[in-house]
């Protein structure tokens, strides 16, 4: 059994880095641009469905909390939108699909996706849980820091003055705080081996992208 999951494992870690590989190929080719755009919600689904698929002894409250934590992600992302109160002011556009209220329900699910991720990277380091739980949501903000400038190049969402304030990411590292609190309040184990990869892959994703938009 062990042999069989490490082989899916490696299968799954190949598989993840020639997705996203074809997705910057397909995101800066103007042909296919606007496709591929308007596959981002699509991504964000199975990036959450590969973790989870990976993700060992499911308990009952690990749903529970996995919905809360969607839920919260979109609500606190609604008020940010609404009011400019959380994260500045900004608006969300056409790459993420259809919105409530000004805000697409598929941030919610990328809130759990980084947070699970980020949470599994420091889960079984011998560290203080207030250190690993600093550390995830220093990742939260390094995460963020690289996609922002690829996300306002692919119509994900703009800020209003057209500057991303200071506020988004003290934002971002506390919303990370309560929501990775939230896990080890939980305790969730998580033992997975996808997570650190997933995250990794990702940021290579925006940082590849990033380049590419500060060259065009």
């Amino acid at each position: 059994m062990k042999d069989i999951l490490s082989n899916k494992v490696k299968l799954t870690k190949a598989i993840l880095v020639i997705y996203f590989t074809v997705g910057i190929l397909g995101l800066i080719w103007p042909v296919t641009a606007t496709f591929f755009t308007r596959l981002i919600p699509l991504t964000l689904l199975a990036s959450l469905a590969v973790l989870l698929a990976f993700h060992q002894k499911w308990e009952r409250r690990h749903v529970w909390v996995f919905a809360l934590i969607a839920l919260l992600g979109f609500l606190v992302e609604m008020a940010g939108v609404l009011t400019g109160l959380v994260f500045g002011e900004y608006a969300y556009h056409y790459a993420l699909g259809f919105k409530i209220f000004g805000t697409p329900p598929i941030i919610g699910i990328n809130w759990l996706m980084l947070i699970y991720a980020a949470y599994g990277i420091f889960e079984h380091q011998r560290l203080p849980s207030w250190l690993k739980i600093l550390g995830g949501a220093s990742l939260m903000v390094a995460y963020d820091i690289i996609l922002e400038p690829v996300a306002i190049a692919l119509n994900m969402w703009s800020w209003g003055g057209g500057d991303i304030p200071i506020q988004n990411y003290v934002a971002w590292f506390v919303i990370s705080v309560v929501f990775l609190s939230i896990m080890h309040l939980a305790r969730i184990r998580v033992n997975n081996p996808i997570a650190k990869h997933m995250y990794v892959v990702q940021l290579v994703f925006f940082m590849v992208l990033n380049i590419y938009f500060r060259m065009a």
